[in-house]
């Protein structure tokens, strides 16, 4: 039988009792290993965005899940003191199920700020989404990324790929299948038994995205993601009429013939959906135990997450959101293209650097990593915006020697994360007073 929920927070230290150790002792197979060993062990079954999403091998290898240390007492684990990082979402390993929240998160089931940003980031209507989350927190986070990811896709085009059929007509146009021609057509009534490979939008690509619509269309929350937009309307509306053949009964074939994930070179956003809808539909498999994996689950990089929160503030007030994952808007530190560097934030006319992290502290590489960027982009403000228990404050440091009139100056911006709100419809309104404060401040900068 699976053990109750196990609940952490993300960037925490935990430390067992004699009494739980036994709770901690599963999370040793995932604790001290980064997140790319774990994604090539368990393929569709462990899902991290963007991570294993997107071809970013080089990040996956920096993240861990856990790090943990142990104490052993002749041969048994007596004491797991257990550190969390940057992931947060569900995981479920050996029969033991971790809720990561973030740390922001209030002492009640429902973790609101992470909910907030992911609606934010994957542009959900956060109004339709206020009564909608359901009792199964993997289930959620899952179904939350569905839409964007068939805008993505959809945006290529209907997915083509050959398909086989089989027909028995008197337009023959492909070869001849003798032993069902014999079986069907003797005597002969004019009808010839021949099978062709055709290029199709009703494959098993779409199939599958088909299968997912009606899966999570049967739960209000998945219906109402499905209807969020008219873009997402009309997509779904498209993979409807692409996919004539759909058959609820054929849902087990159609997963087991999507095992191979594709890698076409124009249709490429159709990779990580064809990944999350594989995730979508064996999730009763998982839910019921019915699974032989050890490890599954969905989990996402909070500090991504934050940075793109930012960005859906940030990029409405005149600054340039680089992307290194597209190699997009990217600045070199020399002549001929040399030592290319991703600000994560900065004003257009170069005034502001903003750096965005959510852990609440300034390391020295920070500092000069920012000073470097205030550097090459003539900055007078380098700032670090921080998402914060206290109230909206600002700390202000000068540099010294620095700027035009030596009156350069590194800030911290902490941006106030709601707490002790009534429900999620009480967190939006009081969130929406932190973003309000400030856009105010960076409209009034100095």
């Amino acid at each position: 039988m699976e053990e109750a929920m196990l609940i952490l927070k993300d960037n925490s230290t935990y430390s067992s009792t004699t009494d739980d150790v036994e709770k901690y002792f599963s999370l040793l197979d995932v604790a001290n290993r980064n997140v790319s060993e774990l994604i090539e062990e368990n393929g569709n079954s462990l899902l991290i965005y963007p991570y294993s999403f997107k071809d970013c091998e080089d990040d996956a290898g920096k993240l861990q899940l856990f790090s943990a240390r142990t104490s052993w007492e002749k041969g048994k684990c007596i004491k797991i003191n257990l550190e969390t990082g940057n992931l947060v979402g569900f995981i479920g390993v050996r029969g033991q199920s971790v809720s990561i929240h973030s740390r922001f998160s209030q002492d009640s089931e429902k973790d609101y700020f992470l909910h907030y940003m992911l609606q934010k980031v994957f542009y959900i209507n956060v109004v339709n989404m206020m009564h909608g989350t359901s009792d199964e927190p993997i289930f959620d986070l899952l179904m939350f990324l569905f839409p964007r990811f068939l805008n993505e896709a959809l945006a290529q085009g209907v997915y083509k790929a050959y398909r086989r059929n089989e027909y028995n007509d008197a337009n023959i146009r492909g070869v001849i299948d003798i032993n069902r021609h014999i079986k069907n057509n003797i005597p002969f009534g004019g009808r010839v038994a021949y099978r062709t490979c055709e290029f199709s939008h009703d494959n098993h690509v779409t199939e599958l995205i088909r299968h997912t619509i009606e899966y999570i269309g049967k739960s209000k929350f998945g219906r109402a993601l499905l209807e969020n937009s008219a873009e997402t309307r009309a997509d779904v509306a498209q993979i409807m009429s692409a996919t004539p053949s759909y058959s609820r009964t054929e849902r087990e074939e159609i997963i087991r013939k999507n095992q191979k994930i594709v890698r076409h070179p124009y249709f490429t956003r159709y990779t990580p959906l064809q990944k999350l809808c594989l995730r979508i539909l064996r999730h009763e498999r998982f839910k019921y135990g019915q699974n032989e994996d050890k490890i599954y689950g969905v989990l996402f990089d909070v500090s991504y997450l934050w940075e793109e929160y930012l960005a859906t503030i940030l990029t409405k007030q005149g600054f340039e959101h680089p992307n290194n994952r597209k190699n997009i808007g990217r600045i070199y530190l020399a002549d001929f293209n040399k030592f290319p560097r991703y600000v994560d934030f900065f004003r257009k006319d170069g005034s502001i650097v903003v750096d965005a992290k959510y852990k609440a502290e300034i390391k020295r590489d920070d500092v000069h990593q920012v000073i470097t960027y205030m550097y090459r982009l003539k900055s007078q403000y380098g700032m670090f915006i921080y998402p914060a228990l206290q109230e909206h404050s600002i700390g202000t440091y000068s540099l010294l020697g620095y700027g035009e009139k030596d009156n350069a100056k590194l800030k911290a911006y902490f941006f106030y994360v709601p707490q002790n709100t009534v429900d999620y419809k009480d967190f939006i309104a009081e969130i929406s007073v932190s973003e309000s404060k400030f856009r105010e401040y960076m409209r009034n900068f100095n």
